[in-house]
């Protein structure tokens, strides 16, 4: 029940909280955290998504046998996303570190949707059918967020809602689904 909470109501809706009314294609989350305001609530969506994500892709491998790959994949992504969550983006002040914060930031979600991709794989030989309409979901994931990324030109609030908001709902619900499988 807390799962389903967090997944369809709270992520969603502190996305969106938090990039508030200011330009969701002129501005992304880490300029937003760097304005001063927002840093703790930041800082504490981040981790509640990181736990969510972790807990949700640990127990979805776990029901799924086969390497361990999918698993190292999620695990980098957490470890790269708490690196950009806890690295600021200041570039006047700190150009290294923004530079780094930077590459952490666009590299977490690569290495995190490469390890959902293997799990989908993964998911396909325990249900061919059921896994094509994940797997639909996956690559609607992907296009529309690079849709959004080559409209704004950069990584923008707007991306960053649609994506953190739909692989929450995608990976809570393969999460329900390989449960019920056994």
């Amino acid at each position: 029940m807390i799962y389903d909470f967090l997944a369809y109501c709270f992520i969603p809706a502190a996305s969106v909280w938090f990039a508030g009314t200011s330009g969701w294609m002129s501005s992304n989350f880490s300029i937003l955290r760097n304005s001063g305001r927002w840093s703790a609530i930041f800082l504490a969506w981040g981790i509640i998504l990181l736990l969510c994500f972790s807990l949700w892709f640990r127990d979805i491998s776990r029901s799924l046998s086969g390497p361990r790959t999918a698993d190292r994949l999620a695990r980098g992504a957490g470890l790269i996303l708490a690196a950009a969550l806890f690295t600021p983006y200041l570039p006047d002040q700190f150009p290294r570190l923004s530079r780094l914060h930077f590459y952490c930031a666009f590299l977490s979600p690569v290495l995190f949707m490469a390890g959902l991709l293997l799990l989908l794989l993964r998911f396909r030989q325990v249900s061919r059918c059921l896994a094509r309409r994940f797997l639909l979901g996956f690559w609607f994931v992907v296009l529309f967020s690079l849709i959004l990324l080559w409209r704004g030109s950069m990584v923008t609030s707007a991306l960053e809602i649609f994506f953190s908001s739909a692989c929450s709902i995608l990976l809570r619900r393969l999460h329900k689904r390989t449960a019920a499988l056994g």
